[in-house]
Parts: C-alpha cells; sequence; structure tokens
C-alpha cells in the first residue's frame, strides 16, 4: 500500500473504491465537458492533451504532437484485426491516428459524453468509424473478457484514477500472451522535491481537473510487474512536456477572449493551471515517463520499435 502524499489522495484513500469511481466520474469528467472548440484553440490540431516529443526547442506543437503519435504507433506494433483499448481516451487523438495509421479494432473509453461524442464524430470524418467504437464508463465498470486484447494505452489519463493497483490487475487480465500495454503520464519523484501539500498542488490536482494522483514511476512499474506484466521501455519525457505546456499557455493568452466567450473564466483556470505545472516540470518537482510493458508469450518480440531520440529535447 503506497502512502498518501496529498490531501486529494488522503480524502480519496478515505472512501470507499465505489465511492471514489463516482467522485472520479463527476470531478474529473467536469474539466472535459466544456466546449471542444476550446481545447481545439489551445491544443494540436488532433486535440491531444499530453505532452508531445520535442526534437527541438523550436519545433512547432504540431510537429512533436505528430511525432509521439508515431510513436506509440510503433511501440505498440497493431497488427491488422488486433484489438486495443484507448482508457481516457480523450477526443480521440490517439485512438484515430492508430485506427488511421493501422488494421487494427478499437475501443475508447472517457468519463466526458462531450469527449464521447467530439471522438465519434471525428472518427466518422477520418473515415474510420466502423473500426472505432467509445464507451461512456469508468475503466472499472468496464467488463474486459479474460485475454481479449492486444493493446491498451493510458495516455495523460491513468494520473486520474485512484485505484491504480486494481486497474493494473484487470488489463493485464484482459491482455492476450504478447498483449502490449503504453502509459504517457506525470509522477513524482521518489525524494520529494517542492511542496506536494502547496495551495497550488491542490489547485491543479482539485480545482483544475478534478482528481490527479501522482505516484513514483518506480511505484508504477512495481505495480505493472505485480500484475504480471514485463517492462521493456521508459522514456523520460519531461523536457518534452515542459516544452508541450509552454506552447498550450502561448495558445491561451492568444485566445483568451474566444475562450471566454464560451465559458467565461475558464481561460484563467488554464493559464494558472498549466504556468504552475509547466514550472514543476521545468524544475522537475514532477516528472513525465513514457513506459512499455508487455505480457508473456504471443508473438515474439526481438526489441523494442525505435524511437526518435526523446531524450535530446532540451
Amino acid at each position: 500500500m503506497i502512502s498518501p502524499r496529498t490531501r486529494a489522495e488522503r480524502e480519496a484513500a478515505g472512501r470507499t473504491p465505489e465511492e471514489q469511481r463516482e467522485h472520479e466520474r463527476r470531478e474529473v469528467a467536469a474539466h472535459y465537458q466544456n466546449d471542444p472548440e476550446i481545447f481545439s484553440m489551445v491544443l494540436d490540431s488532433r486535440l491531444a492533451y499530453a505532452t508531445g516529443i520535442f526534437l527541438d526547442p523550436g519545433e512547432s506543437l504540431e510537429a512533436a504532437q505528430e511525432r509521439k503519435y508515431d510513436w506509440v504507433r510503433r511501440e505498440l506494433d497493431i497488427h491488422p484485426g488486433e484489438r486495443v483499448l484507448d482508457v481516457g481516451c480523450g477526443w480521440g487523438s490517439n485512438l484515430i491516428y492508430l485506427a488511421e495509421h493501422t488494421g487494427g479494432s478499437f475501443r475508447g473509453v472517457t468519463l466526458s459524453d462531450k469527449q464521447r461524442q467530439e471522438a465519434l464524430r471525428r472518427a466518422d470524418r477520418a473515415g474510420v468509424a466502423s473500426r472505432v467504437r467509445i464507451d461512456l464508463a469508468h475503466i472499472e465498470d468496464v467488463d474486459l473478457e479474460p485475454e481479449s486484447l492486444d493493446a491498451v494505452l493510458f495516455v495523460g489519463s491513468i494520473v486520474h484514477m485512484h485505484n491504480r493497483e486494481r486497474i493494473h490487475q484487470k488489463i493485464a487480465a484482459a491482455l492476450r500472451p504478447g498483449g502490449r500495454l503504453l502509459i504517457s503520464d506525470c509522477y513524482f519523484p521518489a525524494r520529494a522535491r517542492g511542496d506536494r501539500e502547496s495551495s497550488a498542488t491542490q489547485y491543479i490536482f482539485v480545482q483544475a481537473l478534478g482528481y490527479c494522483r501522482l505516484i513514483s514511476l518506480a511505484e508504477e512499474l512495481g505495480m505493472i510487474e505485480q500484475a504480471g506484466l514485463d517492462v521493456r521501455r521508459v522514456e523520460d519525457l519531461t523536457s518534452s512536456y515542459v516544452h508541450t505546456v509552454a506552447r498550450w499557455i502561448d495558445n491561451v493568452r492568444a485566445n483568451r477572449a474566444r475562450i471566454d466567450a464560451r465559458a467565461p473564466g475558464f481561460s484563467r483556470l488554464l493559464q494558472t493551471y498549466m504556468t504552475v505545472g509547466r514550472l514543476s516540470f521545468a524544475r522537475r518537482t514532477a516528472l513525465e515517463y513514457m513506459i512499455v510493458a508487455t505480457k508473456g508469450g504471443g508473438r515474439e518480440r526481438l526489441g523494442v520499435a525505435p524511437s526518435p531520440e526523446p531524450g535530446r529535447a532540451r
């Protein structure tokens, strides 16, 4: 059992698992229920709400996110007919990209009905709707048949989920032998840097985003291994996340009037939490990692797919 580090975590620990699911369903979804048009003014054209991969500080957000989509595609190595689950699929950024570039069958899960509707519209426009299904549900409530999935991804989403041990066990059981798991998300360093009980942390974790649980990389990897999966790759994308969030902040500033016309005051919330977050990652009081793991057996994998040297990001 991991000891709670923040007020939000302590409050979550005081709820039953069922109560916590409902808390996440209600509080986390609220941020993503805002008009998708707002996020289109801030994010890239596919609406990725997670880090891109920068190889040069002068690159565009669009280029960095396109590199990330391709990185995910190569790491998951999806073959025609394989079944893929995107947990916390957002507006369908990775889901639709993967459907466009592979022959897999895709299922997304989101807590936000507005995200689901937008993702389905985008899948239809991309011509992949026949291979995309999106459910409005909490992952803990989704029935997954044993050994029914070939790949699972959590991109910018597992941070919102408190009962991680249970989720990892569920996902591992649902993966077929040879199945792949990919996580891209935020973590605390094992040794605390900065004040995790600050009002700024509380603002981001609760007021801005509803619920966040940052654990250490080692703790996440331990849960993955305890669930029976083998960790194959870990990449530090912290510097890339600093540049990603900087681009988002610039876009919020440039579109403040248009954002507030659709949701009064929302531009201030976005700029405030993103600015604090950017400083945290720049100071490495919070970190961003990409994790790839596999389930033993199945298709032989002689190595990991090549990646675009994310360590070069500055």
